[in-house]
C-alpha cells in the first residue's frame, strides 16, 4: 500500500494518532486550502450582511434575511468541509485528488448533510432546552447540570458526517454508526478534540496578536491597506485551522473504524 495514513492498517496509540494528523495536514494543506477558504467565507455570510448595514455582526432572530443567510452560509460551509474531508481522504490514501469529484459528491449529499446537522443539533439541544424554561434563579444551575449529557451526546454523534461521506451510510445509519464508533472510546475522542481545540485557540491567539500589532503600528493614511492585509491574513489562518481540524477528524474516524474491526468477534 503506497500510503497507510487512511485507512490505517491497525489501531493507533494516541501519539501515533496525533502524528498521523500532522502528516495528513502537511500533505493536504495546499490542495485543500481552496475548499477551506471558501468554507470560511461562506460561514461569514450573515456577518458580511450585518457589517454592510452598519450593524454589529450578531445574529438577530428578528431579521429574517440575517437568519436565512446564517443558515444558508452554514450549510454551504459544511458542504465544503465535507468536500475537503473527501479530498483529504484521497490524499491520505495515496489516490489522485484532482478535479471537482469530491465537491460534486458533497453537493449530491447536501440534503443528507443538512438532515444530520439538524438531527445532531436537536439531540444535544433536547437536554439543554428544558433548563431554559426554568425560573431565573434556577436556570443557570439547570443549564450547567444538563450540559454534561449534551456534551456527551454531541461527541458521540460528532462523526456522523464523516460516516455519511466516507463510509457511505444513510442519515440515520450515520448517526448510529458514529455512536457505535465512539462508544467505549469517548474519552479518547474527547481528548483528541481537546488537542485540536488547543491548536485552534493558539492560532486565534497568534492571529489576534498580529492584528493588534499591525493596527497599532499603522497610521490613519494606510489604515485601509492594513485592514485589507489583516483580513486576508485572518482568512488564511482560519482556513489553515479548518484544514487541520479536518485532518484530525479523518485520522480519528479511521482509527475508530480500525478499532471497531479488531474488536469484532472472529467467526
Amino acid at each position: 500500500m503506497p500510503n497507510a495514513l487512511y485507512p490505517p492498517l491497525r489501531p493507533r496509540s494516541f501519539g501515533e494518532l496525533l502524528d498521523a494528523v500532522l502528516q495528513i495536514f502537511r500533505l493536504s494543506l495546499g490542495k485543500c486550502m481552496p475548499y477551506a477558504t471558501l468554507a470560511i467565507i461562506a460561514g461569514q455570510l450573515s456577518t458580511f450582511y450585518y457589517l454592510a448595514r452598519g450593524r454589529m455582526p450578531v445574529l438577530d432572530s428578528n431579521d429574517p434575511i440575517g437568519v436565512t443567510l446564517y443558515g444558508v452560509g452554514t450549510l454551504i460551509a459544511v458542504i465544503l468541509w465535507m468536500a475537503l474531508l473527501r479530498r483529504q481522504s484521497a490524499i491520505a490514501a495515496g489516490r489522485p485528488a484532482a478535479g471537482f469529484a469530491d465537491l460534486l459528491d458533497a453537493l449530491k449529499r447536501a440534503p443528507a448533510i443538512a438532515a444530520i446537522a439538524l438531527l445532531g443539533g436537536a439531540a444535544a439541544a433536547v437536554f439543554v432546552l428544558p433548563a431554559l424554561a426554568l425560573a431565573p434563579p434556577y436556570r443557570t444551575a439547570g443549564i450547567a447540570v444538563m450540559l454534561a449529557p449534551a456534551i456527551y451526546v454531541s461527541i458521540a454523534l460528532s462523526l456522523s458526517l464523516p460516516a455519511l461521506v466516507l463510509a457511505r451510510k444513510g442519515v440515520l445509519a450515520s448517526l448510529a454508526y458514529s455512536f457505535r464508533l465512539v462508544h467505549g472510546n469517548w474519552w479518547r475522542v474527547a481528548g483528541a478534540y481537546l488537542v485540536g481545540s488547543a491548536v485552534m485557540l493558539t492560532l486565534w491567539f497568534l492571529m489576534a496578536t498580529v492584528a493588534a500589532m499591525t493596527f497599532s503600528g499603522s497610521g490613519a493614511s494606510d489604515a485601509p491597506v492594513t485592514r485589507a492585509i489583516t483580513s486576508a491574513a485572518i482568512l488564511a489562518v482560519l482556513a489553515i485551522g479548518l484544514t487541520f481540524y479536518s485532518a484530525l477528524t479523518l485520522a480519528l474516524f479511521g482509527d475508530l473504524e480500525a478499532r471497531r474491526m479488531t474488536s469484532r468477534p472472529q467467526p
